[in-house]
């Protein structure tokens, strides 16, 4: 069995046996590192989750995080991505059936202090998509089917999160 990593930990850090990763020691991660260069060997984790991480890169940024986490999983291992469902939430809002306060947190970010805190980009299924085609050969790339991880804090499936699974 090969390492899970829970790149960009932050306030949601998992059980063991996965490996809490953030580039703030403010939330006590198991490993503090900026994600653009993870410090394991190619072809050694399981599992990587970004968990509402990507939006935090700005356009096109995010795609060294991305080939980082293809360099470091194993063949057949599986890259987890979670993001907000842009136009889903932006349906939801002009439809008045969306509070503007948690539109905007989920447009700009919860700021608390940090300039990591703030969202930078967006994405709907497609740019999703496309992002991570664009950055590695996966073997597959599919809606994330939700299913339990044993140790992972994940949210059960809500209609404004995009989640996509690549596998190497």
């Amino acid at each position: 069995m090969g390492l899970r990593l829970n790149v960009g930990s932050g306030q949601r850090p998992f059980a063991k046996p996965w490996i809490n990763i953030d580039v703030e020691e403010r939330w006590k991660p198991d490993v503090v590192c900026d994600a653009s260069r993870l410090p394991y060997d190619d072809g050694t984790a399981e599992m990587i989750v970004l968990h509402q991480v990507l939006e935090h890169f700005g356009c096109g940024e995010g795609q060294g995080l991305l080939r980082e986490c293809h360099r470091v999983l194993q063949p057949s291992g599986s890259l987890l991505v979670f993001v907000p469902d842009m136009r889903a939430l932006a349906q939801r809002w002009l439809m008045g059936k969306l509070d503007t306060q948690i539109y905007m947190t989920n447009v700009y970010g919860a700021y608390m202090g940090d300039e990591h805190d703030r969202h930078k980009w967006g994405y709907i299924h497609t740019t999703l998509f496309n992002e991570l085609r664009a950055v590695a050969r996966w073997q597959v790339l599919l809606d994330f089917d939700w299913r339990q991880l044993p140790g992972a804090d994940l949210p059960s499936a809500d209609w404004w999160m995009l989640a996509k699974e690549a596998v190497k």
